[in-house]
């Protein structure tokens, strides 16, 4: 049967590798613990999940630097993330993970701040189970301010639901960013119990230099970049020795680049690097698939559940 014209896959966390190791003393090999039907079925019912999802999960990509100046572009990291964290303060919303969220935009070629948008909204929220995805830029303004602006666009429509904006010169920008999270919250219908909004008032730093490398830190921790990540979130906790927030991350990146990559799809474990390697190169004719077919016509598209193609891929190591 023809593939319909419309093809999506569902990056590496469909692309399943169970892993027979020989045993460490006669080279017989060890059965996998779960069966390929049976891994078959909890891939198919995973895809199947993401349609509906569950609960009030939210999604933060990269904010937009404005202008063609890109000095601002590792504020508006720093920014993304701090709201992101801010917004998780809540019992009462969910944030999809920052290495999940990462992984996805780079398989999508969309790490690069500002590259999700209204119109890419859609199809990254439905990959990483959001129901709604903030999307956000920061452009500086002729007075000398700095406009933060946002919107929350609902995954399941396509629509922006919400629009919110704050100025606040370059010296004390986070309090734009502690603006708009109060007024997400309040868009949000979130109402923040007196520990939870003590916990987004704090402010994870006064100097706009560390902040800066903290964005630098966050940006190549989204593009994969472990090492550069790393450095820079310890060149912000230099610059400012109170900004937990730094050492923290600092301290994650290490602890992730020594364990298993992350997949996309929870209950799926993560794969090693060799393996890792041929799920890569196997994606990339799915990638010339997925570009050159036809664009869906809308987010409400009625053929999008019976278009969905998911590719299975089995490796047992010797």
């Amino acid at each position: 049967m023809a593939l319909p014209l419309f093809v999506r896959r569902l990056v590496v966390g469909h692309l399943l590798v169970t892993a027979a190791c020989a045993s460490a003393g006669g080279g017989g090999r060890i059965a996998p613990a779960t069966t390929p039907d049976s891994l078959t079925a909890s891939v198919i019912g995973a895809e199947r999940g993401m349609a509906a999802g569950s609960g009030r999960t939210l999604a933060v990509p990269p904010f937009r630097q404005g202008d063609a100046d890109t000095t601002l572009s590792p504020l508006a990291y720093a920014i993304a993330d701090f709201l992101a964290t801010d917004l998780s303060r809540s019992a009462r919303l969910r944030l999809v993970e920052r290495a999940r969220l990462g992984e996805l935009l780079r398989e999508l070629d969309l790490a690069s701040a500002g590259r999700v948008d209204s119109a890419t909204a859609p199809r990254v929220g439905r990959l990483v189970q959001a129901q709604q995805l903030v999307l956000g830029a920061l452009d500086p303004m002729g007075d000398g301010q700095l406009r933060l602006s946002v919107r929350i666009a609902d995954v399941q429509s396509g629509r922006v639901e919400q629009a919110l904006d704050a100025r606040a010169p370059l010296a004390d920008i986070l309090a734009a960013e502690k603006a708009i999270a109060f007024r997400l919250f309040d868009a949000l219908g979130v109402t923040l119990t007196p520990a939870e909004r003590a916990q987004v008032e704090k402010r994870p730093s006064a100097s706009v230099e560390a902040v800066s490398a903290y964005g630098r830190g966050v940006q190549a921790e989204l593009s994969g970049d472990a090492p550069r990540a790393s450095t820079e979130f310890q060149r912000a906790l230099r610059l400012d020795p109170t900004f937990r927030m730094a050492g923290e991350r600092a301290a994650d990146v290490q602890r992730r680049a020594t364990t298993a990559s992350a997949t996309l799809i929870p209950g799926i474990r993560g794969l090693d690097a060799p393996v890792a390697g041929v799920v890569d190169r196997l994606n990339r004719p799915l990638d010339l698939i997925t570009l050159q077919s036809r664009p869906i016509p809308g987010p409400g598209d009625p053929s999008f559940p019976t278009t969905m193609v998911t590719v299975v891929i089995v490796v047992r190591r010797p």
